[in-house]
């Protein structure tokens, strides 16, 4: 492959191929368990496509929002995939609204997330912070040392390995500025662990997906029914989490009912996070925080 057919790889979600057998693809995919072979071939601060439907284009939002404290805890991350998501947060983020990236590092042993990493983050001048544990403490535990460090007026969990796209920020905050005891969540794109191509997982930016859970504790998610989606008054309003407390006021809202969440990526207002007793110190690996927050905000 030419310096050339590199110098522009993944731009706007393009995919980059290379042959699966190459010995560096092949290390990338036990080390990381995605290609950061290919990852390493693309910018930073690579542009993404709008995916949004475009009625999100022209929402106005309140000039008063909170102010967010986004928080990526990570175990022994590829340099490239996780550097791209705080490249992507810094530079897809009003200013005035992104109070700082916490940098939680679970106590990896790679050495690029040793030093590389602290002289690394000189740059951003305190925009963002590292957090080092000093033993193992899980994904969950180490999602709480985050947010209890953050001085933003919200919490936003980002996993290690993603990248937020255009506007992202502002519909998070928005609700919670209303209600400070509602929890938001995007909806998530998808990026492919071998050619990082950028895009839809829902299919249509029209389509909507509210979380549910199986009997057995399986996250799952389901259309919107057309009941529901004639009661909203715009298709790009945002869902709303079933608050017990406000089921009898129910049949008043355009908005989307979800008993659960996704438990990787969304958003909470610090304060009301501690009042729940953040996430309980039992839970270790990803799985079943999701539900266990979902029941307190409830």
């Amino acid at each position: 492959m030419s310096i050339e057919s590199t110098f522009f790889a993944g731009e706007m979600g393009e995919p980059v191929f290379v042959d699966k057998n190459l010995p560096e693809v092949q290390e990338a995919m036990r080390a990381f368990g995605f290609n950061t072979f290919v990852s390493d071939m693309i910018s930073l601060n690579r542009s993404v496509p709008d995916v949004r439907m475009d009625e999100c284009k022209y929402w106005h939002y309140p000039e008063d929002l909170p102010t967010a404290s986004v928080v990526i805890a990570f175990h022994n991350e590829g340099w490239s995939p996780l550097m791209r998501t705080v490249h992507s947060v810094l530079l897809r983020s009003p200013p005035q609204l992104l109070k700082e990236i916490i940098m939680v590092d679970d106590f990896s042993d790679k050495e690029h997330l040793k030093d590389r990493l602290d002289n690394y983050l000189k740059q951003f001048n305190g925009k963002v912070r590292l957090v080092r544990n000093t033993e193992r403490e899980g994904l969950i535990r180490t999602r709480s040392i985050g947010a209890k460090e953050a001085a933003g007026d919200v919490v936003i969990f980002l996993d290690a390995h993603c990248e937020v796209n255009i506007n992202w920020l502002p519909p998070l905050l928005a609700p919670i500025r209303q209600n400070r005891k509602v929890m938001t969540v995007p909806v998530i794109d998808g990026i492919d662990m071998n050619t990082w191509s950028y895009r839809r997982v829902y299919g249509s930016a029209d389509r909507h997906f509210r979380g549910i859970f199986e009997w057995g504790l399986l996250y799952k998610e389901t259309e919107i029914s057309a009941q529901e989606a004639a009661r909203r008054k715009h298709n790009s309003e945002p869902f709303r989490f079933l608050d017990i407390q406000s089921l009898f006021f129910a049949l008043k809202l355009t908005l989307c009912m979800s008993p659960t969440h996704a438990g990787g990526l969304f958003a909470i207002e610090k304060n009301w996070f501690e009042e729940l007793g953040y996430y309980d110190p039992g839970l270790q690996i990803w799985g079943g925080e999701q539900y266990e927050l979902s029941f307190k905000a409830s």
